[in-house]
């Protein structure tokens, strides 16, 4: 027999064994199937943590309106905090899942100033306006990303309105 006849009959034999080895055909299997569940998955958690992000940014700036609206209705002196007194508060009061580092950006001004459909959010700017102005507190944090294609779910924003009241 020739040695070319030889080495296909060989071949022949081995993807023929390959064929019938069920753990073989298990592997492949598990190939084709864990990739697509697996960016499911990651695509899944990283939905997740962007949810939970924005929920926590959006606790943040709700109470830190909250306790402005309380200052401005119970004090004689008007409760004006600074921008960094602003920051802080609403990091603190998200929760550990909003960081004060430069990632985070709060301003507040009157709503007036809003003119257009999208302003963006300057970090530290602080307009409290007149003693009857209603008031925009705004916030954007980056989100954790680490599933690819997400490029949109990187920023959670939310706003909250507070008026002041004649102090």
């Amino acid at each position: 027999m020739s040695s070319w006849r030889k080495f296909a009959q060989d071949v022949c034999q081995r993807i023929a064994r390959f064929g019938r080895n069920s753990r073989a055909t298990s592997a492949v299997e598990f190939a084709i199937i864990a990739t697509p569940f697996f960016l499911a998955l990651l695509c899944t958690a990283q939905i997740g943590v962007y949810y939970f992000t924005q929920s926590a940014l959006d606790v943040g700036v709700l109470q830190t309106a909250q306790t402005l609206y309380s200052g401005f209705r119970t004090g004689t002196t008007p409760y004006l905090p600074s921008a960094s007194a602003l920051k802080s508060s609403v990091a603190t009061l998200s929760g550990g899942l909003i960081s004060n580092d430069s990632t985070l950006a709060v301003q507040i001004q009157p709503m007036s100033n809003l003119s257009s459909g999208s302003v963006p959010i300057t970090d530290g700017v602080n307009n409290y306006g007149s003693t009857t102005s209603t008031l925009v507190l705004r916030a954007q944090a980056n989100v954790v990303a680490f599933a690819p294609g997400f490029s949109t779910l990187t920023v959670a924003t939310s706003s909250a309105i507070v008026r002041r009241q004649g102090t």
